[in-house]
């Protein structure tokens, strides 16, 4: 009798430690849809976001629910063509690190066969550095990397936003590394403020893919 006690009990530890490793968790991986985009999988409490890794756009929201080791998710909205109304079920098994999904019903072909079989790793932004306000007041303006690309970065709610009508898919945080250095949350992708002697900043550098581009400040 003890030894099934403390079985039954591993068991629910098992299931609760699902939970815990599903919820409020990001995991990257790859959609089997055309292209093959790299996408990231944003558990909250109680919604799914599944954002594309290229520009951190969400391609779909739903709800989720889960129970021992599977979970049903319903379409909010986004870019499949699932009703709102048919539900999803998976299965998902965590291994260190590695997150498997498998379709157990899911009468949605556009969002099964995106998911079923497929493989996430677990996955974090590097940690937000707080920057004070009054450094963040020096970089507000437009800069430009030519006649064609520019990059507008304004000051809203202690935050540093940038906008660019060909180069951001909308207004984007800008998440601190540093007084100078500041992430997109797009890829890897990093900006660095540069000032000349004077201390004045007269351009960013941005660092993506092994590749730096200057932008320039304009006004």
């Amino acid at each position: 009798m003890k030894k099934l006690y403390l079985f039954a009990l591993l068991l629910l530890l098992t299931v609760f430690s699902s939970y815990a490793q599903i919820q409020n968790t990001i995991w990257k991986g790859t959609l089997k849809i055309d292209n093959s985009p790299e996408a990231l999988f944003d558990f909250g409490k109680d919604t799914l976001k599944v954002r594309a890794y290229q520009n951190n756009m969400v391609i779909e929201t739903m709800t989720y629910a889960y129970t021992d080791t599977s979970f049903t998710v319903k379409k909010v909205e986004g870019q499949s063509d699932c009703d709102n109304t048919v539900l999803g079920k998976y299965k998902f098994t965590i291994k260190g690190d590695e997150l498997t999904l498998k379709a157990v019903k899911d009468d949605c072909d556009d969002r099964s066969s995106a998911l079923n079989d497929t493989k996430w790793t677990r996955f974090a932004w590097p940690a937000e550095v707080k920057v004070d306000e009054a450094v963040l007041k020096q970089y507000p303006g437009t800069y430009a990397m030519d006649d064609q690309h520019s990059i507008t970065i304004s000051l809203e709610n202690g935050r540093l936003i940038a906008e660019s009508p060909t180069n951001l898919p909308g207004k984007t945080l800008l998440y601190g590394q540093g007084d100078t250095r500041f992430l997109f949350h797009i890829r890897d992708v990093a900006l660095e403020f540069v000032k000349d002697n004077n201390g004045a900043v007269t351009k960013f550098v941005v660092y993506e893919d092994g590749k730096t581009y200057d932008w320039k400040k304009v006004k």
